[in-house]
């Protein structure tokens, strides 16, 4: 059994429900409670363990900081220590921001995946409250994202969907780090 550290940052504009899905993903909220948003100060981080992810034939246990990131522009001060030693950045954005979101993703991931040279699989989109998936196409999101996975995210009816997706991106950031690191 072999045992990792991931250091994830979740970020994207404001109310875009970041922390909703970091505490639902972390269980430590129940799904009922999901109408509640207050914007997060700064940072806040969530710390819980998947177990049993198989990556490349071998079953992990994963311990998973997820660092819940404010998307309020006050903040940018703290990036570089958010971005230090990151293994992977979900950029999250909803419905309430969609004027907003495509420059907001597109200054997030230029930051925190291209600048510190992360691989398009360490990074995945969340569209949060999605109830048409067809609705993900009024993003309107640059060309950058077209290698980046984007999922819809509906925390009302699909949470456990969000379990398994998160999951599957974990494993996805664990063998392009197994790649570098030849573990």
């Amino acid at each position: 059994m072999h045992h990792n550290k991931l250091k994830i940052i979740m970020i994207g504009p404001c109310d875009s429900g970041k922390t909703l899905i970091a505490n639902f993903l972390s269980e430590s909220v129940n799904i009922e409670e999901v109408d509640v948003t207050r914007p997060t100060q700064g940072v806040r981080i969530v710390e819980f363990e998947l177990s049993n992810l198989v990556v490349n034939g071998k079953s992990h246990n994963v311990d998973i900081e997820l660092w819940d990131c404010s998307g309020d522009h006050r903040f940018e001060s703290c990036w570089p220590a958010l971005r230090a030693g990151v293994d992977g950045v979900i950029l999250v954005c909803s419905s309430n921001n969609v004027d907003t979101a495509g420059r907001e993703m597109e200054l997030h991931y230029n930051y925190f995946v291209s600048q510190p040279k992360l691989s398009t699989k360490q990074c995945v989109l969340f569209y949060n409250n999605v109830q048409d998936p067809e609705d993900m196409d009024t993003l309107n999101l640059s060309p950058t994202f077209s290698k980046v996975s984007q999922v819809a995210v509906n925390m009302k009816s699909g949470g456990n969907r969000l379990k398994i997706d998160f999951s599957n991106y974990i494993v996805s950031v664990l063998q392009t780090l197994n790649k570098d690191n030849q573990v």
